[in-house]
């Protein structure tokens, strides 16, 4: 009987994780996927915890899901009753993180749906598992809560690993196991710091005792071993604290942690903390986004002047994106303005005063093909991951990317993000995808990808509409 487990390192970038490797520190992983295939994989835009495991675990991207981000309103049910509407306005960071289950779109079917002989270790995500198969739900929630204000996430590790192990023997065929320091350690200090190294090494070790386990139960040919992450991460060297930005032009902006704001009128969802979705007037219900240009009318987001003309001269901006009007999506950096657009089976990229993309030249081409052309790009698989970001109605009528250095939310943050992730950016959106059965040949992997492959490997129909192949 086939197995598979995917085991998640959250926020380990794949450049840190080879060169660690080829420096003979992670000596199991090496062991591993020596006959195997490691190579790299696009994440999902935002590429942020959470909202970039589904996936995984789905096939789907996050918009598909419609879970667009990790902080998110929705705009046809919020009506500006802080306390009435509450549940309209979502972050995955604190008591809502539980929502997220029935957040997922109704018509998204989960592997642990498809595979019931599943089990979860740390997961935020559990749709269709029996309670039983959720491990260590209560350490998840009390050592996220402990390692986030002492900033040793490595306790969270070792609960990880000593369940992996336990399990070794049970009778599951499908595990997923998340394992969070790499990622608390980035955030405190930088993707390769000598904190976010240790925890790193300490995964090795797991790996190792795991593969042992494995072979003395007889299991190991059959087992398919994905090591992966959900997105990468790059230092923060300023931050630019949007709802700040808003509301020192006069705006009144409704953003976490504080969402008590008298008639608001911007909404300001930060995410990872390099991405951010904008809503307009969010305390008038509507199911139809604003454009682009109409949100560039001069006080159409409580600002004097044109805002999005303002944002994106603001060195933390990378980039903007918004509706067009006619079925597109404007795409604008301080550079100047491009479309995508749905042509049959593909996206069309058609650049106007600009292009913020930095794809070179007009082009149409079907999304495995932009992936390819992209993925060693400034924003890999970009024109797929924003044309998904906007299928979800809960999706910003604005979207912003920060640049390379930057993050949205300033040092008031406890503890201070050093180190952050969200953004369309390469080094945000650039993951490894080690596994030790050898993968098909291809140009170009999406962290979305790996979901067929999971339910091929375990003989499972993979179900019609997904976004992975």
């Amino acid at each position: 009987m086939t197995r598979a487990i995917l085991l998640l390192i959250d926020g380990l970038r794949p450049d840190v994780a080879t060169a660690e490797l080829e420096a003979g520190h992670l000596p199991h992983l090496a062991a591993l996927t020596a006959n195997g295939t490691r190579t790299v994989a696009a994440t999902a835009f935002p590429s942020t915890t959470s909202v970039a495991y589904l996936p995984f675990l789905t096939g789907c991207l996050p918009g598909r899901c419609n879970v667009p981000s990790i902080r998110w309103l929705d705009r046809s049910a919020y009506r500006g009753r802080w306390w009435r509407d509450r549940d309209a306005v979502r972050s995955y960071c604190g008591w809502q993180a539980g929502h997220l289950d029935r957040d997922i779109a109704t018509d998204v079917t989960t592997l642990f749906e498809l595979v019931p002989e599943s089990v979860a270790i740390f997961s935020p995500v559990t749709r269709g598992l029996t309670p039983e198969a959720v491990r260590i739900g209560g350490a998840r929630k009390f050592w996220g809560t402990v390692s986030h204000y002492t900033e040793n996430h490595q306790p969270g590790d070792d609960a990880v690993a000593g369940e992996l192990l336990r399990l070794v023997s049970d009778d599951w065929r499908f595990c997923f196991a998340q394992f969070p320091a790499v990622d608390g350690h980035t955030h405190a200090a930088h993707p390769s710091a000598p904190r976010v190294l240790a925890s790193l090494r300490e995964v090795d070790a797991t790996v190792g005792r795991l593969v042992e386990a494995l072979r003395q139960a007889g299991r190991l040919e059959e087992t398919l071993i994905a090591v992966v992450s959900d997105h990468g991460a790059a230092g923060v060297e300023q931050h630019l604290d949007l709802a700040g930005w808003f509301r020192d032009r006069g705006a009144r902006a409704l953003a976490h942690p504080v969402l008590w704001t008298r008639d608001p009128d911007v909404a300001v969802m930060v995410a990872g903390n390099a991405q951010a979705a904008i809503y307009a007037a969010p305390n008038t219900p509507r199911t139809i986004r604003r454009s682009f240009d109409e949100l560039s009318v001069a006080g159409a987001l409580g600002v004097p002047g044109d805002a999005v003309a303002q944002l994106l001269a603001e060195p933390a901006v990378a980039l903007v994106a918004a509706e067009d009007g006619a079925g597109g999506i404007t795409v604008a950096s301080a550079s100047g303005r491009a479309t995508l657009r749905r042509v049959g089976g593909g996206i069309e990229y058609t650049r106007h005063d600009g292009d913020p993309l930095a794809i070179g030249a007009n082009a149409i081409a079907d999304d495995a093909s932009w992936l390819a052309r992209t993925i060693d790009g400034p924003y890999p698989d970009g024109p797929t991951a924003l044309m998904d970001q906007f299928r979800s109605p809960r999706t910003g009528d604005l979207v912003i990317a920060a640049a390379e250095g930057w993050d949205f939310r300033d040092a008031w943050e406890y503890p201070e993000h050093r180190a952050g992730h969200g953004s369309l950016i390469a080094a945000h959106m650039r993951t490894p995808l080690w596994t030790n059965q050898p993968l098909p040949e291809r140009a170009a992997w999406r962290t979305v990808d790996v979901f067929p492959l999971l339910c091929r490997w375990l003989g499972v129909p993979i179900p019609e509409g997904i976004d992975g192949r």
